[in-house]
Parts: C-alpha cells; structure tokens; sequence
C-alpha cells in the first residue's frame, strides 16, 4: 500500500533543462534592422519622387516661359513660374475655364460700380497665355477652355492685339507720315 503522506512515486520528473539561447534578443535585432531599412527606404523613395517632380516642373516651366517670351509677355520669370504652377500646373488645371472667367472678369472692367460699369478692353495676349499654360501643364483640357473662349464671343472691339493702343481700333488704317 501507498503512504497517504509521503510523495506520490507515481508524478513525472522534470529533468533539469538546459540554458536555452536568448532567441529574444536576435528577434528583437533583426526587427530593429528591417524597422531602420524601411525607414531608409521611405526617406529615399519621397526624396526620388520630390526631385522627379522639381525636374518635371523646371522643364514645363523653361517651355512655358519660352512660349510666353515669344507673344511678347515677359514679366514672368522661369523660378515663378516653377513655385506658381509646379508639376502639375496647379490651380489652371483644376478648372481651367472658372480660372480664366474669373481673371477676364477682373480686367475686363473699368472699376466703377453701378451705371458707369462698363466692360473694358481685353488684351489677347493674356488669352494666348493662359491657353499656353494649359497646352503645357494639363493638354487635356484644351478643348474645354476653347469651347469657353469661344463662347466668350470676342470681337475685334472687345479685344485688344499686340500692336494696338487703347485709343485707335485694330481694323482702322494708320497714316504714314
């Protein structure tokens, strides 16, 4: 018979176990490197995008700048251009025709208020320039702001060429004297 008292023979005994490597730390390690890697990849990859849209909005900017030289408006320099309308050509392409509406509104009157409002001559330059801007930064919606400048209905009256001065109309001839 069994003592009631003493320890049971039956129970299994542990055998001492062997001081088991801290896997842990190795664990802990390697996460801390692949955690550092991403890290460095993520920095490198917005810096690869950042200079891939600084070098897309120099070259836009440079043909832009050319393009408008050559009708004649050169008050804006390439680095403006750049800040103004980045890669993307910024507010122009978001919607072209609001933007254009609102600028020809702005400088096609002569600032009094009430009766003495009275549309102004527009200058076809700005027009060819903003149409410039949108074939460079954003071609697709060209026809769009056609189909706008269209329904403008300018007449030679309303609009002003680059040659002309505020006081003769376009289609009188002048004398030479």
């Amino acid at each position: 018979m069994s003592s009631t008292t003493g320890t049971a023979t039956h129970a299994p005994r542990h055998e001492p176990e062997e001081p088991r490597p801290r896997r842990w730390v190795v664990y802990t390690a390697v996460a801390l490197v692949l955690v550092a890697l991403g890290v460095v990849m993520v920095v490198q990859f917005s810096n690869l995008r950042a200079n891939r849209d600084a070098r897309e909005a120099e070259e836009k900017a440079a043909a832009l700048h050319e393009e408008l030289v050559s009708i004649g408006v050169v008050g804006i320099d390439q680095q403006t251009l750049e800040q103004v309308l980045g890669s993307d050509g910024g507010v122009f392409c978001t919607d072209p025709s609001a933007l254009v509406d609102a600028t020809a509104n702005l400088g096609a009157a002569n600032g009094a208020v009430g009766p003495g409002l009275r549309p102004s001559v527009v200058d076809e330059r700005r027009l060819a320039g903003d149409r410039m801007v949108i074939e460079v930064y954003c071609p697709e919606q060209l026809d769009a702001f056609d189909e706008y400048v269209d329904s403008l209905n300018l007449t030679a009256s309303t609009t002003a060429s680059e040659g002309a001065s505020d006081d003769t109309p376009d289609d009188t001839p002048q004398e030479d004297s």
